[in-house]
Order: structure tokens, then C-alpha cells, then sequence
């Protein structure tokens, strides 16, 4: 149980942070300054701040966002910060950074089966693992072990 809860966690924490860090990098290219990169929700554990960037890991792992500078078209932005807001870009640039993140996941599922893919996907050979005594399967000759060929 504990280890579906953890492995749960750290597949939704790569699959967040994949996501976030497609509107992340795209916002960034094309000029609009962010604010949080933020991996969960809720009180901050642990937080770094680079340039105007703060990166944090939150308590609640369930999401993530990126907060950019006028994302809220209702928020008050400076004057000098204005030209790098996201409300102000124009329409192409919101849809492209709005579409990274989920572009982003679908690139990691494209990796993630290629690679699969590329290396093989380990499997069992049919063998049988345990005659049950007085059952079909011992009267018709099956030894544990015995390679299964055909049905």
C-alpha cells in the first residue's frame, strides 16, 4: 500500500513537473517573465529563488503551476514589467505557452514508449508454475516447469 501511495506520487510528481516545465521554458523563450515555478500545492517546503524566478516544492503533491507576471488580467502590473506580461502578449504567444504543457506530456509519452520500445518489454516465458494434485492439469501429463508452446 505504502509503496502505490509513493510510486503514485513520484509518477504524478514527473508527470507535473514535464507538464509545468513546458509552459515554463515556452513563457520564458518568448519573453514573459515568471514569477513561481511551483512543483505542488499549498505551504512551501522548500524554495529558491533565481533572478525574479521562485522555485518551490509545495506540500500537497498533486499539481503544480507557473505563475507569469500579469497572468490575472485583472492584476496590477508596473509599467516596466508591462511589455513581459501575459496578459499583454498577443494572442499566438498565450495559446503556444498555454499548449507547452500539454504538448510537453504528449513529447514525454512519445520518449518514454520509444524507449520502452527501443530496449524491449521484459516478459515471463509460459511456464507452468504448480500442478495441483487430482486436478486436469495433472491428469493430462503437466509437470511444473513445462514450457506452454500452443493452446
Amino acid at each position: 500500500m505504502l509503496t502505490t501511495i509513493i510510486s503514485t506520487i513520484i509518477v504524478l510528481g514527473i508527470l507535473v513537473f514535464v507538464h509545468e516545465l513546458g509552459h515554463f521554458l515556452l513563457a520564458k523563450k518568448l519573453g514573459v517573465g515568471v514569477l513561481t515555478f511551483s512543483l505542488g500545492f499549498g505551504p512551501k517546503i522548500f524554495w529558491k529563488k533565481i533572478g525574479e524566478t521562485q522555485y518551490q516544492i509545495a506540500a500537497v503533491p498533486l499539481g503544480g503551476f507557473v505563475k507569469m507576471i500579469g497572468e490575472n488580467p485583472e492584476e496590477e502590473v508596473k509599467e516596466e514589467l508591462r511589455g513581459r506580461s501575459f496578459s499583454n502578449q498577443p494572442v499566438w504567444k498565450r495559446a503556444l505557452i498555454i499548449g507547452a504543457g500539454p504538448f510537453f506530456n504528449f513529447f514525454l509519452a512519445i520518449v518514454l514508449f520509444s524507449t520502452i520500445n527501443l530496449f524491449g518489454i521484459p516478459y515471463s516465458l509460459p511456464k507452468v508454475g504448480e500442478v495441483n494434485p487430482g486436478l486436469p492439469a495433472e491428469a493430462a501429463g503437466l509437470k511444473k516447469g513445462d514450457l506452454i508452446l500452443s493452446i
